[in-house]
């Protein structure tokens, strides 16, 4: 790898500008593979917030100096030491682009943040496991302002690390250390992990059933926390905790308890209080964006769960409802 890391982010969308915020701190050149419609916005650069529980008015932060491609024939003509994939799970599957870069990055490292739990199997296939390092991604982040004239930001990307949140990756050994260097030398919380697959599993499934049962609601907390709406959102989520343990050899016989209606009813006003920004808007406006990985990790739980003979009669009901009602449709 070289003294200054070469890296190129495939999406220039909330996540993308954040991961290529902290990159371009650690000095390395990064560049965007954006679609040509995205393109001159992204030339012009963009502007950043980074937020904070006492910080909910922060000074805006220039992002320029990168590069912009928007064909995988503008990427061959450059080296690369890593591509990182900041897109959903569902356009990652989308037409054989995936395929394309590969052939025309030699040997990058790929870092992937999808949470499918078919994701880095899929890619897998794609691009070699040795030189794949998979990742989460630990913060919030949306374009501003969430609504028109709810909030003091101009326009452009915030983001915000819930306290002692950290970045989890896995990989193989060298190139994960590559990339926790790379990132630690921008000021992001990197921190190294034996399966970050493994590890976002269970997670994912709790707050997928959550975000399914609040689109149903019409992404409203006040009809999400009623008791029709709660019972639906419980038996999704011990449907799809017990699919997603079953599936990565895990056990979920302290987590089940705890999962009780209780839970969101106490968990959902205490984090609208302490996050630095409008919450319900925030998962409104995210989710509706990624509403096709939703429904995907949702199928997935489904068709999982047949093959293993576990209990489906919730998630199945969820792929049921109209589409209007799923965000995203």
């Amino acid at each position: 790898m070289s003294t200054k890391p070469r890296v190129l982010l495939v999406g220039a969308g909330a996540i993308g500008q954040v991961f290529g915020w902290f990159l371009q701190s650690a000095g390395c050149e990064i560049s965007f593979l954006v679609k040509e419609k995205h393109a001159e916005e992204a030339r012009r650069g963009f502007t950043l917030y980074e937020l904070g529980l006492f910080k909910r008015s922060p000074a805006p932060m220039t992002f320029s100096g990168f590069g912009v491609h928007v064909s995988t024939e503008e990427v061959a003509a450059q080296r690369w030491d890593q591509v990182w994939l900041c897109v959903s799970s569902t356009a990652l599957r989308a037409g054989s682009w995936v395929d394309a870069l590969a052939r025309v990055t030699g040997e990058a490292t790929w870092v992937m943040h999808q949470p499918g739990l078919h994701d880095r199997d899929w890619l897998s296939q794609r691009v070699s496991p040795g030189r794949l390092v998979a990742g989460m991604v630990p913060f919030l982040s949306f374009h501003a302002p969430l609504r028109p004239g709810a909030s003091a930001l101009g326009p452009g990307t915030a983001f915000w690390f819930p306290p002692l949140s950290r970045g989890l990756f896995s990989g193989p050994e060298e190139r994960l250390q590559q990339v926790l260097r790379t990132l630690r030398a921008g000021g992001y919380p990197a921190r190294r992990h034996r399966d970050v697959a493994r590890a976002i599993a269970v997670p994912s499934a709790v707050l997928t059933t959550f975000v399914d049962g609040l689109a149903a609601a019409g992404w409203s907390f006040e009809r999400f926390l009623a008791p029709e709406s709660l019972a639906q959102v419980h038996r999704a989520a011990q449907e799809a905790v017990r699919i997603a343990a079953w599936h990565t050899q895990q056990s979920a016989a302290l987590l089940l308890p705890l999962l009780r209606p209780l839970l969101f009813k106490v968990l959902l006003p205490l984090a609208s209080r302490m996050v630095p920004l409008d919450f319900e808007a925030y998962l409104e406006v995210h989710f509706t964006k990624v509403g096709e990985q939703t429904r995907l990790m949702v199928r997935e739980y489904l068709e999982l769960g047949s093959k293993a003979g576990l209990p489906v009669e919730a998630l199945r009901a969820s792929t049921e409802r109209p589409p209007k009602q799923l965000g995203g449709g």
